[in-house]
């Protein structure tokens, strides 16, 4: 009789020990929505974000290294349909309005440090496209823009099938000179949180 209740133990306590589980250290798909805000900074504090999109990402290798810094390389992207900007008419000046954007960023390559079982930091640099309804960051220059940038981020594991995610952007934004005028704006401090699910 001990035996089985010794096996009936062990055949429940697997799944509980399979949770905590790091499920970044494999490859493994990831999708969630997530939301975030920021400011322009220096010459271009006048400017104000609020962002919403969903992030859909692929753990392509197995962990690499031993110790503290092991970790995985993943590719993702994310869809931005709701990108508001609230700029000034003239540049850092003047009266202010939101102008709604889309946005999409197809290149974020990721390095997640998989040491932890319950936090997992992660660097990546990003590559996306911004097309607003008017142009940004002011009149005669462009409704499309070029945003390069990176983010240095958390995930808070919540099991080995979900998390939170926390993350801190800086991005450039700028036409790349495909409009007769190019002041851009050189540096957005963005914050964003999400929830993450990984399959």
């Amino acid at each position: 009789m001990k035996r089985i209740v010794l096996l009936l133990l062990l055949f429940c306590a697997v799944p509980l020990l399979a949770q905590t589980g790091n499920p970044l250290r494999n490859p493994v798909w990831e999708v969630g929505p997530w939301f975030g805000g920021g400011t322009g900074l220096g010459h271009a504090s006048e400017f104000k974000f609020i962002n919403a999109g969903l992030r859909v990402g692929r753990v392509l290798t197995g962990e690499l290294g031993t110790g503290k810094f092991r970790g995985t390389f993943e590719w993702a992207a994310d869809i931005v349909p709701l990108y508001e900007v609230r700029q000034s008419l003239f540049y850092d000046s003047g009266p202010q309005q939101w102008i709604y954007a889309f946005a999409a960023n197809p290149v974020v390559l990721k390095y997640n440090w998989t040491g932890g079982n319950k936090v997992v930091p992660y660097l990546a640099a990003e590559g996306g496209l911004l097309l607003s309804s008017k142009d940004i960051p002011q009149a005669d220059t462009s409704s499309v823009n070029f945003m390069p940038g990176g983010a240095f981020g958390f995930y808070f594991l919540r099991g080995n099938r979900s998390a939170l995610d926390a993350s801190i952007h800086i991005t450039h934004i700028s036409n790349a000179s495909i409009a007769s005028h190019n002041p851009g704006i050189n540096a957005v401090l963005q914050f964003r949180l999400g929830y993450t699910w990984f399959k």
